[in-house]
């Protein structure tokens, strides 16, 4: 990334890591279970207008992972697929200027590893499961359900809003890349 870090652009992404963390911490056991249903990651759209948020949104992942029921592992790859759909989100949109797109990179990041993450965390427990392919996919479709309702849901339509309708808000999120983005 090439993109400076000026005094506004570090207190922007430490609101975000709070936010994050804060909102996803209040959703509850839903944003540790197998749906994952996780308000705060449409905040991740925030990666497609400056990539510098790729640091807020990892930083807000981890301290909320911090609170996670699935535990260390949760810490450690899940922080680590918010990394990876952040890195993605930012090297596809270089090519493809399509919020609606950059949208689905968590959902897919995220209905990956969450499984085998909660499966992991699971073993030699009393919970323990077998992981087979109808096991993994249950739990696939879950994650996948619970993020797109976040953040394609939710957040796609909040950020169409407030792009389209308030020139301002990308002046205010510190937007410098995509800003001739398609829906």
């Amino acid at each position: 990334m090439k993109k400076k870090f000026t005094v506004e652009i570090i207190v922007a992404n430490g609101i975000v890591a709070a936010m994050y963390a804060v909102i996803t911490v209040l959703c509850g056991p839903l944003a540790y279970s197998f749906m994952q249903f996780r308000i705060s990651e449409f905040l991740n759209l925030l990666v497609f207008f400056n990539p510098t948020y790729t640091i807020g949104l990892t930083i807000g992942c981890l301290l909320a992972n911090i609170f996670s029921s699935v535990g260390p592992l949760d810490i450690v790859f899940g922080t680590l697929s918010t990394l990876v759909s952040s890195l993605l989100i930012v090297f596809i949109s270089k090519f493809v200027k399509n919020l609606l797109l950059s949208g689905f990179i968590p959902c897919l990041i995220n209905a990956l590893v969450v499984p085998f993450t909660i499966y992991l965390s699971m073993v030699g427990t009393s919970g323990e499961m077998l992981l087979n392919a109808s096991t993994y996919f249950m739990m696939f479709g879950w994650v996948f359900l619970g993020e797109f309702v976040c953040i394609i849901c939710f957040g796609y339509p909040l950020f169409l809003i407030l792009t389209k309708r308030n020139p301002g808000f990308l002046k205010g999120i510190y937007a410098d890349t995509n800003l001739d983005y398609k829906w």
